[in-house]
């Protein structure tokens, strides 16, 4: 998962610095949520990710910590890398516009005005999001049913 983060970041949104640690883990298998990005909080469990990565987060100059959550469904073998992908280019499109990060927030709500499909199709992941969509449709009530 770490390794999707970070190709999307890279290689989409290299332009958007990288102001706190960002760290990435599964949630709760969650059937319709299938990614969250939040700030962490005190009750937030991400010890464990924290101690792997205490180096990076001690160079940065942020202290915040941004958690991007996706859903333990994608766990599962049979979902599409591309699927998991498109969740993770969704998160980040939030962090880009400032929300649960410590960027300036430049919009007052995360979806106002198809807002994040214009950011997918500015980094060029629209496509993307639009096969994993179709997908989704096709495909999603077996795997949650399962």
């Amino acid at each position: 998962m770490e390794d999707i983060l970070y190709d999307i970041w890279e290689n989409h949104f290299c332009d958007i610095p990288r102001k706190n640690l960002v760290v990435i883990k599964f949630g709760k298998y969650s059937k319709r949520q299938l990614g969250s990005i939040k700030l962490a909080r005190g009750g937030t469990r991400i010890k464990s990710v924290l101690r792997k990565k205490k180096d990076d987060y001690l160079v940065q100059d942020d202290k915040s910590i941004t958690v991007i959550t996706i859903t333990s469904y994608y766990k599962n073998d049979c979902i599409p890398e591309y699927v998991v992908r498109a969740t993770v280019a969704h998160e980040l499109c939030h962090y880009a516009h400032g929300f649960s990060s410590p960027l300036e927030k430049r919009f007052l709500n995360p979806h106002q005005g198809n807002i994040i499909n214009k950011e997918l199709a500015k980094r060029d992941l629209l496509e993307e999001q639009k096969m994993a969509d179709k997908w989704l449709k096709d495909n999603w009530i077996n795997i949650v049913r399962n």
